[in-house]
């Protein structure tokens, strides 16, 4: 009776090792393979023209790789998102940027502006002047200085981050619209 205890009880103990030594066990994180893992979200915008309109809206994701990923994302979906109505990734505490950073919500929609030296299409906005120094492109000037203070470089780029809001919240004042206005 002893040799069948034993027996049961190796038994046992084999088929209890044999189940654990499976190779899905998870293994927690090392913190240094949390930083890895840590990925940047920002809001941004793109002057390049879509069929939703001049502005491009979405969140960049940037791995620890330097790979890029953007969402684009519509007018209402962006407007939603920045001030914390909508969950997000680049806004995962639901924080109202427009209120934070002093920034009218219709400051993005005048941002065609900055390529357009007139409305491009016919309606009741094709008197509206924009600010662009040739019909649909900034001058080599307003290039410039895009890509000097605001690293903003190409009409494809998505413009994002601090460089973002510091260009859209320059952009709603008359002074910093006469500045670019006048380079040529």
């Amino acid at each position: 009776m002893t040799q069948r205890l034993i027996f049961t009880v190796i038994l046992i103990c084999i088929t209890t090792f044999s189940f654990s030594q499976n190779s899905n066990i998870l293994v927690p994180k090392t913190q240094e393979s949390q930083k890895e893992d840590v990925i940047q979200a920002y809001f941004g915008f793109s002057l390049l023209t879509s069929y939703n309109g001049f502005i491009r809206y979405g969140y960049i994701q940037i791995k620890p790789s330097g790979e890029t990923k953007i969402t684009y994302l519509s007018r209402q979906e962006f407007i939603y998102q920045v001030t914390g109505q909508e969950q997000s990734k680049a806004n995962p505490d639901g924080k109202n940027f427009l209120a934070e950073k002093q920034i009218k919500w219709d400051t993005f929609e005048g941002l065609w502006k900055l390529r357009y030296s007139e409305y491009p299409y016919d309606g009741p906005r094709s008197k509206e002047q924009g600010w662009a120094g040739r019909d649909f492109a900034p001058t080599v000037a307003q290039w410039d200085f895009l890509k000097k203070n605001y690293g903003y470089q190409k009409f494809t780029q998505f413009l994002y981050g601090d460089d973002m809001w510091r260009l859209v919240k320059d952009a709603q004042d008359p002074n910093w619209q006469n500045q670019y206005s006048s380079l040529r």
